[in-house]
């Protein structure tokens, strides 16, 4: 269920996060993030971890997203919430 919360908050980010208004760096962090949440049968990279790139991207957007950046702590809760 969690992994599925995870998910469904990150889709969430997607829809609010203006494609056409995000930096390289942005869009690197959002592949990272999708790549963490994708196939659980398959290895997580080991760095940057899950947690990590959410908090790089919380410091990215939040001064140009904070609805974005927002929904971004809702997964950061979740990883503490499940123990990640």
């Amino acid at each position: 269920m969690p992994k599925q919360e995870l998910k469904s908050l990150f889709q969430h980010l997607r829809d609010h996060l203006p494609e056409g208004e995000t930096s390289a760096q942005q869009k690197m962090l959002m592949d990272q993030i999708a790549y963490h949440l994708h196939d659980e049968d398959s290895p997580d990279p080991v760095d940057p971890t899950l947690r990590d790139s959410v908090e790089m991207l919380i410091e990215d957007i939040e001064v140009d997203h904070p609805k974005s950046a927002s929904i971004a702590r809702n997964i950061l809760e979740t990883l503490a919430a499940i123990g990640v």
